[in-house]
């Protein structure tokens, strides 16, 4: 055998191993398909596990979130939680976000865009947290979020002066719960943590 005719059979059997292991490692990677929408007990669940993922409007998990929205099964049950971003504009100093909520499982209307833990139809309220060692700490809020029930959003905006460099996160305050037997139908829920200002 030619010193040739060895480097090519060398090639190929590398070739062929680095194959295999490619092919091994896309069937462990995919080894676990992403389960539908009547997988998950409620939105809210699916939902937990749309972000668990890393799922949101830029990140696709399976097809839990058709309308790139961020909220995976619109259209499911209840309870219902929503996809809620936070930003900082830098040159006119205020916090602001939006939270995408899901309809109601009929698709007549979006059951969570009011009620907090004192008030069932008063504004649904969120508070910002700056993350920090040990226990997270409030920098602002309550604040009441305005209503768009005809996109399904809550959009909300809030002065801030100075904003110290950091991760943050908005949180929203669960609506009081209507019955003592029963799942609250509009749990609290969070913003990713971002990096700001």
């Amino acid at each position: 055998m030619t010193r040739e005719l060895r480097f090519k059979s060398l090639v190929s059997v590398l070739a062929a191993g680095a194959a295999s292991l490619a092919l091994l490692a896309s069937t462990e990677a995919g080894a676990a398909p992403v389960p539908g929408c009547p997988s998950f007990a409620s939105q809210a669940a699916a939902q937990e596990y749309f972000l668990g993922l890393g799922g949101g409007p830029r990140e696709r998990v399976g097809g839990l979130d058709v309308d790139r929205d961020g909220v995976a099964c619109e259209g499911s049950s209840g309870p219902y939680v929503g996809f809620a971003t936070l930003g900082y504009n830098r040159k006119r100093k205020f916090l602001y976000g939006i939270a995408s909520m899901p309809p109601l499982a009929a698709g007549e209307g979006f059951p969570c865009l009011e009620g907090n833990r004192a008030f069932p139809d008063g504004p649904r309220r969120l508070t910002v947290f700056k993350v920090e060692p040990g226990a997270d700490r409030a920098i602002l809020g309550p604040i009441g979020a305005e209503q768009r029930p005809a996109s399904g959003r809550l959009v909300w905006r809030a002065d801030r002066a100075t904003l110290p460099p950091g991760r943050y996160y908005a949180a929203f305050e669960e609506k009081v719960r209507l019955s003592p037997y029963r799942p609250n139908e509009c749990p609290g829920f969070r913003s990713h943590e971002v990096g700001l200002p």
